[in-house]
């Protein structure tokens, strides 16, 4: 399975087009399903790694430089590359924590271990944030925007989890948060934190004293984050493991609408409660 990143070989007519760089994938799938054909797209992270540990490259920086508009999520998300994204000109960069949270002010560090931890950066599992952040594109580019996300495809979306809604689980990292709150589904237990860092030998086995206590479906395995601990949870609780692809790595280097990737999401999650 390739992992590179999105960069398709550009015809002169499309040069003439509108370049997005985005620093992650779900990031390049919201502009591309809003502005479709009318824009190049392209995303820096590869969808396999972490973007919280990611190192700029100097061909990114190439790539930051070419684009019209860059997007990416802000420096408590995409932290060892934050440095190179606040240093592209405010004229062309949109944060989009900034755009959802305006009061949330974060700036780039060396230290990788200083987040602010109550706020969940994973705002594309929103539809809504995910609209929000298209009306501004849409303004920075000049350019009409197409839905990315209908009521019907919200139907159809919530008609699908209706037998997982009351469904527990254990995720990977604390990263669903947006996902569980829009379509009405429990909390789940988290093996690791909102960062995706690991987590202490005492809340390793509380996890499972909770995972047991309440009957936990099975576990869920992101790409990004390897698979050793998840397994080993899984063993403990008796319950399978099942993946779940918020980066959407298992698409390569394609990139589905934003309405497919969400219904993807919310097919994966309902497969843990057949």
């Amino acid at each position: 399975m390739g992992l590179t990143s999105f960069a398709p070989v550009v015809s002169a007519q499309d040069s003439a087009k509108p370049l997005i760089v985005t620093s992650i994938k779900p990031l390049a799938i919201i502009a591309k399903s809003a502005f479709k054909d009318r824009v190049r797209v392209e995303y820096i992270m590869p969808a396999g790694q972490s973007p919280h540990d990611y190192v700029v490259k100097l061909s990114d920086i190439r790539k930051l430089s070419s684009a019209n508009l860059v997007f990416w999520i802000g420096p408590d998300f995409e932290v060892r590359a934050a440095k190179q994204f606040a240093a592209v000109p405010a004229t062309k960069l949109v944060t989009a924590m900034n755009l959802i949270y305006p009061d949330h002010e974060a700036t780039a560090t060396d230290d990788h271990d200083h987040h602010d931890q109550d706020i969940d950066p994973h705002i594309w599992l929103s539809s809504t944030f995910a609209k929000q952040l298209v009306e501004n594109l849409s303004k920075r580019l000049n350019l009409q925007s197409g839905e990315v996300f209908s009521e019907r495809a919200q139907k159809i979306t919530e008609d699908l989890l209706v037998n997982a809604k009351k469904g527990n689980y254990v995720v990977h990292h604390q990263g669903f948060g947006y996902f569980v709150e829009e379509f009405e589904l429990q909390s789940g237990l988290s093996i690791r934190d909102m960062r995706g860092k690991q987590q202490g030998a005492k809340t390793q086995y509380n996890l499972r004293l909770e995972g047991k206590k309440r009957g936990v479906s099975c576990v869920f395995i992101e790409p990004q984050h390897g698979h050793k601990d998840a397994i080993a949870v899984a063993k403990d609780l008796s319950v399978p493991t099942t993946t779940i692809d918020i980066l959407a790595v298992a698409s390569d280097g394609e990139l589905p609408s934003y309405e497919s990737y969400i219904y993807g999401l919310a097919t994966q999650f309902s497969a843990c409660f057949k």
